[in-house]
């Protein structure tokens, strides 16, 4: 399907539940809000379960976009329930993600390192007059600069392979983790700049959503999470190496 195909898809699916949609991404960025606001109030530790929380609950409003273009019931914070109640699978899929991920961003954390090094080093070469070290770090720092940002922009194109595992850790529970993310890479293989392109399409929307003071991003960001579904649905169907089947509810 096109990406014209796959938006249409979203829009007939959202039909007549525009407004639950929207309320339920209300619901979500409030709850967000109230436990980062109040996670961060403690220092350190704060920060670390605060994205120790998040990570689950944002696994679960996906599964509640699925749920919703399904047309099955859902509630405005069904995405709470299936977040924590699949809380140690989702952290384990995440773990996988970034086991697949490791040299990438092995690779943005020693450029990190070798920028700041080098720039503390021309600030020594400049505060002792050293004309030869400050020329020297200055060169390191560009150095460190573009592998950073090469490496970075490695890191974004591979981790492509890996956005569709929650979708399928939601259609396919009883498979391990390792499972998940390599089905995810799987169907992702040959299609990761379909997705990138997708996402592209909803810039004008993510824009005229600016002028209304965010307001407007209540209906686009259903808008593009079903947007995903249909995508991932459309792939589902067309791959038949990868077995990933929708959960029967009872």
């Amino acid at each position: 399907m096109t990406s014209s195909e796959l938006r249409a898809n979203a829009r007939e699916s959202l039909k007549g539940k525009w407004g639950k949609a929207a309320l339920i991404t209300l619901v979500y960025i409030v709850i967000n809000w109230v436990i980062s606001f109040i996670l961060g109030l403690i220092p350190f530790i704060g920060g670390i379960a605060s994205t120790i929380i998040s990570l689950p609950i944002s696994f679960g409003l996906v599964v509640t976009f699925i749920k919703l273009k399904r047309n099955e019931e859902v509630t405005y914070t069904d995405f709470l329930n299936l977040g924590f109640s699949n809380f140690k699978k989702v952290w384990a899929v995440f773990g996988n993600i970034i086991l697949k991920l490791i040299i990438p961003v092995v690779l943005v954390v020693v450029f990190i390192m070798l920028m700041v090094f080098s720039m503390i080093g021309a600030g020594v070469g400049v505060a002792t007059n050293s004309a030869s070290a400050t020329t020297g770090f200055s060169g390191l720092t560009i150095v460190g600069l573009i592998g950073y940002f090469v490496s970075l922009i490695y890191l974004m194109i591979k981790s492509y392979y890996y956005v569709l595992s929650f979708y399928i850790l939601y259609d396919n529970p009883n498979k391990t983790a390792k499972e998940i993310v390599e089905d995810s890479q799987k169907l992702m293989t040959g299609n990761r700049w379909n997705f990138f392109w997708l996402g592209l399409t909803f810039i004008g929307w993510a824009i005229l959503a600016t002028f209304t003071f965010g307001i407007g991003m209540l209906w686009l960001m259903p808008y593009v999470m079903v947007t995903f579904v249909a995508f991932y649905e459309s792939l589902v169907g067309n791959k038949n190496d990868v077995e990933v089947s929708p959960v029967q509810e009872n």
